[in-house]
């Protein structure tokens, strides 16, 4: 498939499983077995979890974390191609922020249109739509709050209610010595992000300071329709000069002056 092709992909799996099949990935299997020893993870049991993730990533039920994503793009050679990478990127980006590891939803149109007749014709024998309706309303909001409620993190009184909101800004001006919140990582949608060691683990290794915990925050989430706890990111300025990274498929540029 040419670049052309590739580029009118809109969904990241898809392209990352037609880059497998170009880069002569036709089984998991042999992915999984590049991907650790890119990775340098050898033993059986990381090998079966690898296995497993890479389905989850094709499939579209899950997308990688950053530094995952960043193996990837080495076993496929994406960042030998400057416009692949940055329609990769960006559909990663989407993917991650529009929650691409829900089921896909995407349907043929003649199983669709068979399926919506046979609807049709199931809603015409029901006695009142409108007390079916209710009922099914009153149900879902019965097992939205039971998701809530289980996930820990409570809609009232819980721990990040008063976090500080931390909003996307793709360019940051710090100066040395100055600390600042540059970003946040979520965690699924009204849940409690992950502990800071997993965060840092994922994040890139910057060349111009440090990062460091900056505790629980909000970020408004377009897939989470709204405010969802996340994990405030902080960037430590430490020498003069412009630096650009991603984080969670976000694009930053810091740039850093001297301390007046």
């Amino acid at each position: 498939m040419a670049l052309d092709d590739l580029q009118q992909i809109n969904r990241w799996h898809i392209l990352f499983d037609e880059l497998c099949v170009r880069a002569g990935f036709h089984d998991a299997a042999s992915l999984a077995a590049r991907y650790c020893e890119v990775a340098g993870n050898g033993a059986r049991k990381e090998h079966d979890t690898t296995l497993r993730n890479l389905n989850n990533w094709r499939s579209g039920r899950h997308i990688p974390r950053l530094r995952s994503l960043r193996i990837l793009e080495q076993v496929l050679g994406v960042r030998d191609d400057p416009a692949l990478l940055e329609h990769w990127t960006a559909l990663y980006r989407q993917a991650n922020e529009m929650g691409e590891d829900s089921p896909a939803d995407v349907t043929h149109s003649a199983k669709g249109g068979a399926l919506a007749s046979v609807a049709a014709r199931w809603a015409s024998s029901l006695p009142d739509l409108r007390t079916i309706a209710g009922a099914v309303v009153v149900l879902g909001l019965g097992i939205a709050m039971g998701n809530v409620w289980a996930s820990g993190w409570r809609p009232w009184g819980g721990p990040a209610d008063n976090a500080p909101v931390v909003r996307y800004n793709p360019e940051v001006f710090m100066t040395v010595g100055q600390s600042k919140v540059i970003h946040a990582e979520r965690g699924d949608c009204g849940e409690l992000p992950r502990d800071w060691p997993d965060v840092v683990a994922d994040l890139p290794g910057p060349a111009l300071g440090t990062f460091s915990d900056g505790g629980l925050a909000r970020r408004n989430s377009i897939f989470c329709k709204g405010m969802t706890p996340a994990r405030a990111i902080v960037f430590n300025a430490e020498r003069v000069g412009i630096e650009e990274f991603r984080i969670q498929g976000d694009h930053l540029k810091v740039t850093i002056r001297p301390a007046e």
